[in-house]
């Protein structure tokens, strides 16, 4: 049985990373493949399952799958190996967190077992250019997260520029040449905003530049993960309805160590429940038009977080 061309999609906080995942699933649709979705979360739940409607999602949640849930990965897996050979998958998709390593994810498939089953094709790296140089900065950012971001380039075999629109070519021009520094020769680099792509580029199977760019660095990758000891989760639940004028401000002025915002609220005036998604100091709202049983929540994601920061949200700071 032909095997499961395996795409993985990785970066950190507030990258992009789900909206190159949902137009990589837009296109199987259009091909008529059968595809599956594994998708990984830190906290508990994840506000963006509306998203991925009428489609085959498992959820992951409550760490991360390049080390404290690997094993839920490898069963996930398993458990698809098992469905595969009732009804064909043609194309599995992966979306790790904002903190996980994609060369440890890869690796999950390198044992025999799953080395007859999938075939892991790309490892698409995004990054997002409004804030990378800073995140590389040793004044803003831990020398784990450093690390981190630097290995997620290192070891794409892909790598998207996202948000290019928010940065002057004089930014993008430093941008290019410090990813040019971390990256193998072989790696291509395209630029994007909101994750748009020739859909013929992202497809492309690129595994190989990954092997011989881990032969080239191996000993600089030591297996370990403290990197995530510097990132929490804060989840506040039944969140009050809220106005939106007044949200976008209190979201725009929270601290800096707050990198990535996700929630599903009620906004006054509005009969279904509202999609909204902080980053990079800027809001995104979608109306949910679908009748789900979702709860208002909201999930908050950076450095150093505590329940403080979010009470005034939690105590309907407009009402």
């Amino acid at each position: 049985m032909k095997k499961i061309p395996v795409y993985v999609v990785s970066g950190f906080l507030g990258s992009g990373k789900t909206t190159v995942l949902l137009k990589m699933i837009e296109q199987c649709k259009r091909e008529n493949k059968k595809v599956a979705v594994i998708l990984n979360e830190l906290g508990a739940v994840n506000v963006e399952t509306h998203l991925f409607h009428n489609q085959q999602v498992i959820e992951l949640l409550n760490g991360c799958i390049c080390c404290t849930i690997q094993d839920d990965l490898r069963q996930t897996l398993e458990g698809l190996i098992v469905q595969h050979e009732r009804e064909p998958i043609d194309v599995l998709l992966i979306e790790g967190t904002g903190v996980a390593h994609p060369l440890e994810i890869v690796e999950v498939f390198a044992h025999s077992t799953m080395e007859k089953v999938f075939h892991v094709e790309s490892v698409i790296g995004v990054v997002d250019v409004s804030h990378f140089l800073e995140y590389l900065s040793v004044f803003s950012s831990s020398k784990e997260i450093r690390t981190l971001l630097k290995e997620q380039v290192m070891y794409s075999s892909f790598i998207l520029l996202n948000k290019v629109d928010c940065v002057d070519h004089k930014l993008l021009q430093k941008i290019h040449k410090k990813i040019d520094s971390l990256k193998n020769s072989e790696t291509p680099v395209v630029t994007t905003t909101y994750g748009h792509i020739d859909d013929k580029e992202l497809w492309k199977r690129r595994m190989d530049i990954i092997h011989l760019h881990q032969t080239d660095h191996h000993s600089d990758h030591d297996h370990h993960h403290s990197h995530h000891g510097t990132i929490q989760t804060v989840k506040l639940e039944h969140v009050p309805i809220v106005d939106k004028q007044a949200l976008t401000s209190w979201l725009c002025n929270l601290p800096n160590e707050v990198i990535r915002a996700k929630g599903l609220i009620r906004l006054t005036g509005e009969l279904h429940l509202t999609h909204v998604q902080y980053a990079d100091k800027r809001v995104r709202f979608t109306t949910v038009e679908q009748n789900h049983d979702e709860k208002s929540m909201f999930v908050f994601i950076g450095k150093d977080l505590n329940g403080e920061m979010f009470q005034a949200l939690q105590k309907g700071f407009i009402l």
